[in-house]
């Protein structure tokens, strides 16, 4: 099995995939593509994702290109991890499992495009810096993060159980701490409890010293 990811091993995509990767126990060889210098568009990469994005698994001649794709394929690959709720036909298990996609989907759609907004508004280029989008950004992750801590105050991990939805979620948290002017979790603190669990996961922390 190989992942080809970002050579930015913080980045939300690649670090959800490789703390999956590691909850599961699986061999892989990470294979790390260099975007500012175009790999991606390489004639050998274009051939196993003509896309021309990362991340992507292959997996016995089998290449699977976008993040949640491929975190939902960890998690049915590997019952065994508990990180999907099985499929057994039941409307409970069609309903655990139905979100944990919401909470996965939550990450993509809801922080990660605020995170990109102010990454662009407010530290992209200078001459397209625009305040009051970066201001409306932050805006969302308070959002965000506020329906968070209600769900999280109701139960221990996004969709009941710890799931594949902990480790979407988290991996983008590390990049709004890393990149925002203030913690988004500061006045959140069951959120912070609940990412202060599944950050200290042993999986999470093998993947952290990985990146240092």
């Amino acid at each position: 099995m190989k992942l080809y990811g970002s050579t930015n091993l913080r980045s939300f995509n690649t670090l959800k995939l490789r703390a999956a990767l590691a909850e599961v126990g699986v061999p892989h060889q990470f294979i790390p593509v260099d975007l500012p210098k175009g790999e991606q568009r390489r004639p050998e990469f274009l051939a196993i994702n003509p896309h021309g994005k990362v991340p992507v698994l292959v997996d016995e001649g089998f290449a699977l290109p976008e993040s949640d794709a491929i975190l939902w394929y960890i998690g049915e690959k590997y019952p065994q991890a508990n990180l999907l709720p099985r499929a057994d036909g039941s409307p409970a298990a069609t309903q655990a499992r139905a979100q944990v996609l919401r909470w996965i989907d939550f990450a993509s759609t809801t922080l990660y495009p605020a995170y990109a907004d102010y990454w662009n508004y407010a530290l992209g280029d200078t001459d397209k810096r625009i305040p009051w989008a970066a201001e409306a950004a932050l805006q969302k992750v308070d959002r965000a993060t506020a329906v968070m801590e209600a769900v999280l105050g109701t139960q221990p991990f996004l969709a009941g159980a710890f799931s594949l939805a902990d480790l979407a979620n988290a991996a983008i948290i590390v990049s709004l701490k890393l990149r925002l002017p203030r913690d988004p979790l500061a006045d959140r603190p069951v959120t912070t409890a609940w990412y202060q669990k599944v950050t200290t996961r042993p999986a999470w922390a093998k993947v952290m010293a990985e990146i240092k």
